[in-house]
């Protein structure tokens, strides 16, 4: 008897493609606000955020509420973490693991912001690091996700707000 693969059901190209293209033009206009303004929105926090809500947009860590209340819980937590002990890998792991406990509590679960916690413990930016970049990426991420959702036939986005 051959064992079945446990392995995800293949994904027709047609959603392949579409979610490439929202991933494409997410990414895009991260880019392309970052060039423009010189603020640093274009940091793989918020990059892997734009890849969740293309490959993903139903998926409850892609919808708004946890993509802006994830990340801004884990940058203020690992902003204070930081501030307390100085950058460091450990202050890096840290800061990831306990920016677990805001999001859940939350109920704004947002994987690519323990990625944001662990680059605040690493490199120890100012306190405006919460609002530009992380807010101001994160409303970004979800005015692209929102215009594709109108735009791409199938690509419903949001799901919900709140």
């Amino acid at each position: 008897m051959s064992e079945r693969s446990k392995a995800p059901a293949r994904v027709p190209m047609h959603v392949v493609l579409k979610a490439t293209l929202a991933a494409l033009v997410g990414l895009l206009l991260l880019a392309g606000v970052t060039s423009l303004t010189g603020l640093a929105l274009f940091a793989l926090p918020f990059a892997a955020t734009a890849g969740l809500v293309a490959a993903a947009p139903t998926a409850p860590f892609a919808q708004p509420r946890s993509i802006l209340l994830g990340h801004a819980s884990a940058a203020a937590l690992a902003l204070a973490i930081t501030a307390l002990t100085g950058p460091s890998l450990w202050t890096a792991a840290v800061a990831a693991a306990l920016s677990t406990a805001p999001m859940l509590l939350l109920r704004a679960p947002h994987p690519p912001a323990g990625a944001t916690a662990a680059l605040i413990g690493l490199t120890a930016p100012a306190p405006i690091y919460l609002l530009s970049p992380v807010l101001t990426a994160s409303a970004v991420v979800i005015a692209g996700g929102v215009v594709l959702g109108r735009v791409l036939p199938g690509h419903r986005y949001p799901t919900y707000w709140r």
